[in-house]
């Protein structure tokens, strides 16, 4: 700018208006009861926080002559405006806003929870697309997230404020938009047999394309590719793509994930990382329980350090929450499990007598488990808490027997199979109390577990993981459980019997909703955010 040439102030050059240049601020904003935001270099944050019901904005200018549409087309051009809206962030605000999602009473916590009717047609931007997705995160996923609470603390489940909100604009725009895409995939996932879910669809699929176009440039710039932010940015991505169904190259996520955190020194290294030890812990869960539903000749763990994995769970597990409510010594042996699963395989000059007593020690140890003492040591002794770490220890058990006998780890004898069916009826009838009101997502795997179980029982034990696998993917809305069970479908009808039998390819298949990155480090100013974004629809 030329020395000595005015600057209009910002208000008067959204509004196309000639400012009188008045210090601190110009009289015309005055005069239309606006806070003039000055004169600066850096044009103002326009998104503020208001009371419900209290949004003021222009409305929308009416149809003119040219676009009303003929009486006798009236009802088909409604309906292609309809679908032609369908892809616009302000079918997402108003999808968001205006259905509430399918919850029990018991999965709201507090009156706070409750969402409140904003009017969102007037919305047509990235920026408000997001606002909204905060609005549903805290009033339809946050109820249901909180519902764990009431076993103990988690650090990881938390509102998003304002104060968070405000610290997530300065987040690269494929973490930014990545919450869009959770919420939207969450919706449809509700509306599964509703028509209207599949409106939201290309509004998803076009913030994935979002999401994976910014996360690229942060791959293909060199000081932020081996970043904490990429590290979130990738587990986020797998998460968007598991809840919607479309993980097929979830190996790819994984695989990346692992190169970068052998890049930055390790898991233990980067665990001490402001911020990352979430993601740490994320890798570990998801990478774990992918083990559990992929064959032994196909296993992440081979590509890990187990000594490492170890001291990360013992050390940094807690009290489960960070394993969906499994237990620390309970989640080492599933770790255990998939290592002499994929030692059987690769008989890398290890004796085969040394592996079958190692199987023999993790079933002991596994029995030797007090689901008492532990939640005893944890602080949160209840009988709902005993239930359910009780079943996590009949789910290993049985997934301990049917894996390792399934490489011949375990002898496949009578006993064994006896003792694998009594086992199932155990955990049949665990599930059944703990499913006996709603499926929470917790509950997934060992519903998993017993599903490769029921494969040569009665009907009613199939039923009733069929049923409840459906109803999981309703509250938790993520598309995993049905996944799922189309694979536990395949088997139970199929000749084959084991445990590589039924899981012929890797699967990877998980309720978790989001990764916390709400602590990591910022290490430098991210140029593409939200607000660069071209949107065609504005």
């Amino acid at each position: 700018m030329a020395e000595g040439r005015k600057r209009h102030c910002w208000e008067c050059l959204r509004r196309r208006l000639v400012c009188d240049f008045q210090q601190p601020g110009c009289k015309r904003c005055a005069t239309s009861g606006v806070d003039c935001p000055g004169y600066g270099e850096t044009p103002p944050m326009r998104v503020k926080w208001l009371a419900p019901g209290k949004v003021k904005s222009r409305q929308r200018k009416g149809i003119s002559n040219r676009q009303q549409p003929c009486k006798g087309n009236s009802a088909s051009t409604s309906s292609t405006n309809s679908d032609s809206s369908s892809t616009s962030p302000e079918s997402t605000s108003s999808e968001l806003s205006r259905k509430s999602p399918v919850t029990s009473p018991e999965s709201t916590t507090s009156d706070d929870t409750e969402h409140e009717g904003i009017p969102r047609r007037h919305l047509k931007t990235d920026y408000h697309a997001l606002i909204d997705s905060v609005e549903y995160f805290n009033s339809c996923m946050y109820p249901q997230l909180a519902d764990s609470l009431r076993l103990g603390t988690n650090t990881n489940i938390y509102k998003l404020s304002p104060t968070v909100f405000q610290l997530g604009l300065t987040r690269p725009a494929h973490l930014q938009l990545s919450l869009i895409c959770l919420t939207l995939s969450h919706r449809i996932n509700q509306l599964s047999h509703d028509v209207s879910s599949r409106t939201l669809e290309p509004t998803f699929y076009r913030y994935r394309g979002l999401v994976i176009r910014s996360l690229n440039e942060d791959l293909n710039t060199p000081n932020k590719r081996n970043g904490d932010i990429v590290l979130a940015g990738i587990l986020t991505l797998l998460l968007v793509d598991a809840q919607q169904g479309i993980s097929q190259h979830w190996r790819y996520h994984i695989d990346g994930v692992r190169r970068l955190i052998t890049l930055r020194g390790g898991m233990r290294r980067l665990a001490v990382s402001p911020g990352v030890l979430p993601i740490i812990l994320s890798f570990v869960y998801f990478v774990v329980l992918a083990d559990t539903s992929s064959p032994s000749s196909n296993l992440l763990v081979d590509d890990l350090d187990i000594s490492e994995l170890h001291q990360i769970i013992n050390e940094y597990g807690g009290n489960g929450y960070g394993f969906q409510m499994c237990p620390t010594q309970l989640f080492t042996e599933i770790v255990n499990i998939n290592h002499v699963r994929n030692q059987m395989r690769k008989r890398n000059g290890t004796d085969i007598s040394d592996l079958q007593r190692d199987a023999r020690e993790i079933l002991h140890r596994v029995y030797e488990f007090s689901a008492t003492t532990w939640t005893e040591s944890n602080e949160f002794l209840t009988e709902e808490s005993v239930l359910i770490v009780e079943t996590y220890k009949s789910a290993v058990a049985l997934y301990c027997m049917s894996s390792l006998s399934s490489v011949g780890a375990l002898p496949p004898d009578p006993l064994l199979r006896s003792n694998c069916e009594m086992e199932g009826r155990i955990l049949y009838g665990l599930l059944t109390k703990c499913t006996s009101r709603r499926s929470p997502g917790y509950m997934f795997w060992p519903l998993m577990i017993l599903g490769v179980q029921v494969k040569d029982e009665d009907t009613t034990m199939r039923h009733f993981v069929r049923n409840h696998m459906v109803s999981m993917s309703a509250s938790t809305g993520t598309y995993a459980p049905l996944a799922a069970k189309e694979v536990l479908e395949k088997y139970w009808a199929s000749s084959k019997d084991g445990w590589d039998d039924c899981f012929e390819t890797p699967q990877m298949f998980t309720t978790v909703l989001t990764v916390n990155r709400g602590h990591l480090a910022i290490d430098q100013i991210p140029t593409n955010r939200v607000t660069e974004i071209k949107d065609s629809n504005t």
